[in-house]
């Protein structure tokens, strides 16, 4: 259904009185709706564009690109910890694979590179729908694929870790022991990005613009954070333990890497965006009800939009990963 038509139809179903009777029976009005014109679906998605584009103000900050032809479309993290080799000591990008794009014609990937004694990163691409689809900034240029470079080769299997600057490794066992005890951190290794008039997606490595959003997101977070605490009675953040949790395919065993409660499956700004619409969920539900929304209607709105946040929160999490196949989280 066209965009257009469906925002009438919406005014419709409030300007007609429909609400009075949950919407289940609009009266006639000069619009002529479909046979088939579900009131409680077109209002999820009213609503919905409410809550994204109230949370897109407060947010947007945040995920700001200094071109306004780009869209950002995420960020690709790694976890870090420090090599336990005396000499050596640099901080290790936990990565399992290098792989961005994983495409016929299409490869691209971060490819490590040591420079005195820390890792970093370059974009190499290969392909011509890889090579030919670049941006004409030259930071999005990427790099010749190095010879011998294999991607599947990351720096960790099944918790050892090896170091790419010392070769030095950190067993599956003193691994899980330093992230129980604090010792891993994080670290933004690139950035995915769209082009106005351009199909596909872009990489590049991230800049100090980036993480200066990022820790503006932290501090934005504190205070939120403590004002909706303050607001609902409760902290907005998710701090029930996190231990041993049976699932459908097995157990959720991130506290043995040092996750102890729901809310440590997400970084500062993840927890900013996930307070935010939780918080635009409830001021949708108030304002339902301002404009003479019934009680019942109103609750089973924002119970589904409940239910696309909940989904949404699975794939903005600390926990997920890239896809390099479908170049999707």
């Amino acid at each position: 259904m066209p965009e257009d038509v469906l925002i009438q139809e919406e005014d419709t179903l409030h300007d007609n009185g429909a609400q009075k009777d949950m919407g289940l029976k609009p009266e006639p009005s000069s619009t002529s709706l479909p046979s088939d014109f579900n009131p409680l679906l077109a209002a999820v998605k009213k609503w919905g564009r409410w809550v994204l584009e109230e949370a897109r103000k407060e947010l947007a900050a945040f995920y700001r690109s200094s071109d306004p032809d780009e869209t950002i479309v995420g960020y690709i993290w790694a976890r870090t910890l420090p090599c336990q080799n005396p000499a050596c000591g640099a901080e290790i990008p936990l990565i399992r694979q290098f792989w961005l794009a994983r495409k016929k014609d299409r490869e691209i990937a971060l490819h490590p590179v040591v420079r005195e004694g820390r890792v970093d990163f370059e974009v190499v691409a290969r392909g011509k729908k890889a090579i030919g689809a670049q941006h004409a900034a030259a930071e999005t240029q990427y790099a010749p694929w190095p010879s011998g470079f294999d991607p599947k080769h990351g720096t960790v299997a099944r918790a050892v870790v090896t170091c790419p600057v010392c070769g030095g490794t950190i067993s599956a066992n003193d691994t899980r022991r330093l992230f129980q005890e604090g010792k891993a951190g994080q670290r933004m290794v690139a950035e995915v990005f769209t082009l106005a008039g351009q199909t596909g997606k872009f990489y590049r490595l991230p800049t100090q613009a980036d993480l200066e959003a990022y820790m503006a997101a932290e501090r934005a977070l504190a205070e939120k954070r403590q004002r909706l605490a303050q607001a609902w009675g409760m902290d907005p953040v998710p701090d029930e333990p996190l231990r041993r949790v049976p699932v459908v395919f097995g157990v959720i065993n991130v506290w043995i890497y040092g996750m102890t409660t729901w809310g440590d499956l997400f970084n500062p700004r993840q927890q900013l965006a996930l307070i935010t619409f939780a918080k635009k969920v409830r001021q949708a539900h108030a304002a339902m009800l301002a404009q003479g929304y019934p009680e019942d209607f109103a609750r089973a709105v924002v119970t589904y939009l409940s239910l696309v946040f909940s989904r949404h929160s699975s794939y903005n999490a600390t926990l997920c990963w890239w896809e390099p196949l479908g170049e999707r989280s």
